[in-house]
């Protein structure tokens, strides 16, 4: 009778133990991540919609939820502070626009030089297909960072506080913010600006101070962050294409079960289509409304821009070599 007793003891210890230790490997996970616009803005509907997501289709998985926590307007520091949060794990998500990721990992400078990328079509194209995957495939590897997706594609115009823009002369009589890129640094050169690199996170002071005359955003970016209230002067160049990626820490990537990292790879997917429909749909709202603010457009002939930008192509593919400039073909090829 005790060795019966004994027996049902040991066996409901080692269900016990089986019981606590499912529990142990069903520990929910947190996941933080960061972005430096404002909440209203498509990079704020693409944060938001991945942390509900991610939520919702980890919430019964027998590996355990995943709780994600947004951190919106530069409050995990500057873009690339967050990077580099990233590659210490003591930040596990950001989106960042691509130029900002350029000095970790060169092969991104790819989607950074001037009317690369040609429209919408040719973007997705290029992004979503082997040629990002040949671009970015091997990050993680590298820098320990992983490319997720990139949720949305916008087309950078000049603004500036003097005057209107409408042919190259104009441009080259003010001065400009750039961000710290050496590939836009050079293609404000070869538009005739001797530019002046800041951060992100100053650009607006500098506008406003005027440390420079102007820069370039997308506009729907120029209104959220209130660059309208200051520069009433926008040309519409499209020089720049900003394709800001969602980047997660391999650190955190590799606490994540498979099926944890598949509820990534969805939310991911979602959060995407939704921020690329904010973008597009919103584009042409935010443009009147700034009109209706005061300020002024106009559309000069970007024919000279583009010639001007064929010497940065030329530049960079001699700088970077071969596999660069094989890879720059195939996003030529690429376009509809």
């Amino acid at each position: 009778m005790k060795f019966i007793t004994k027996n049902i003891f040991v066996v409901a210890l080692a269900s016990i133990s089986i019981l606590f230790a499912g529990q142990a490997f069903a520990k929910k996970q947190t996941m933080n991540i960061g972005y430096s616009v404002s909440e209203g803005h498509p990079y704020g509907t693409f944060m938001f919609t991945f942390a509900d997501r991610m939520e919702k289709f980890s919430a019964n998985l027998e590996s355990g939820a995943v709780k994600v926590k947004v951190h919106c307007c530069h409050k995990m520091g500057s873009e690339q502070e967050q990077f580099k949060k990233l590659q210490l794990g003591t930040l596990d998500g950001t989106m960042i626009a691509q130029n900002n990721a350029g000095p970790f990992f060169p092969k991104i400078d790819l989607l950074v030089l001037p009317y690369m990328l040609q429209n919408f079509d040719h973007a997705v194209a290029v992004a979503d297909g082997p040629i990002g995957q040949e671009i970015w495939g091997n990050m993680a590897e590298e820098i320990g960072v992983h490319l997720v997706t990139i949720p949305l594609f916008s087309f950078r115009h000049v603004y500036n506080t003097k005057m209107p823009i409408n042919n190259l002369a104009d441009f080259a009589k003010m001065k400009y913010r750039v961000p710290k890129n050496v590939v836009m640094i050079d293609t404000y050169k070869a538009f005739g600006s001797d530019p002046v690199p800041i951060a992100w996170s100053e650009a607006l002071t500098a506008t406003q101070t005027g440390t420079v005359d102007g820069g370039d955003l997308p506009i729907d970016v120029m209104f959220s962050q209130k660059f309208h209230d200051v520069a009433k002067h926008v040309a519409e160049t499209g020089h720049f294409t900003l394709a800001p990626p969602f980047f997660v820490s391999d650190k955190f990537m590799q606490k994540l079960t498979d099926e944890q990292k598949e509820a990534l790879d969805m939310a991911a997917k979602v959060a995407t289509a939704a921020s690329r429909f904010h973008t597009n749909y919103g584009m042409s709202i935010v443009k009147e409304k700034m009109i209706a603010a005061g300020v002024t457009f106009t559309s000069p002939d970007i024919g000279p821009w583009v010639e001007k930008a064929k010497s940065v192509h030329k530049a960079f593919g001699e700088e970077r070599g071969a596999e660069y400039v094989a890879i720059m073909d195939k996003i030529y090829a690429a376009a509809p």
